[in-house]
């Protein structure tokens, strides 16, 4: 007979799974901050998240983004509608919905990454015949 953990899981797959968040990985994981690293990049940024990711939730994640990249010229952040952490339209968001959706990637959402790659390879085409 399996022991069950609170939850219902498998004791142990739960002592397992328990014994990664002390891992130094895992500190370093939740103590390391971006938003100095972001600060520097000087590249084109697409951030995109998903109104209904429950993982990385889009208001609290994006809005540091937007702070983190203020002083590049070239950021476009999106929320996108209805969508999860996979960019999936989805019912609630929940990771035990991800397995069945059928859906690998919500078709807005590649629209978006296509006119935005589109539009910088574009720009840089148009530098490009200037010299």
């Amino acid at each position: 007979m399996r022991t069950l953990a609170a939850g219902g899981m498998p004791a142990e797959q739960a002592r397992r799974e328990s014994s990664s968040i002390y891992s130094a990985w895992f500190r370093y994981f939740l103590a390391y901050d971006p938003a100095p690293t972001l600060a520097r990049v000087r590249c084109p940024v697409l951030a995109l998240g998903g109104s209904k990711d429950l993982q990385v939730p889009s208001p609290l994640n994006l809005g540091a983004i937007r702070s983190a990249l203020a002083s590049n010229r070239d950021t476009t952040i999106a929320e996108l509608p209805g969508l999860n952490h996979l960019f999936q339209t989805a019912d609630k968001g929940l990771p035990s919905e991800y397995a069945f959706i059928e859906e690998t990637l919500a078709p807005e959402m590649l629209n978006l990454v296509g006119r935005w790659v589109g539009a910088r390879a574009t720009a840089v085409r148009a530098t490009a015949a200037v010299r």
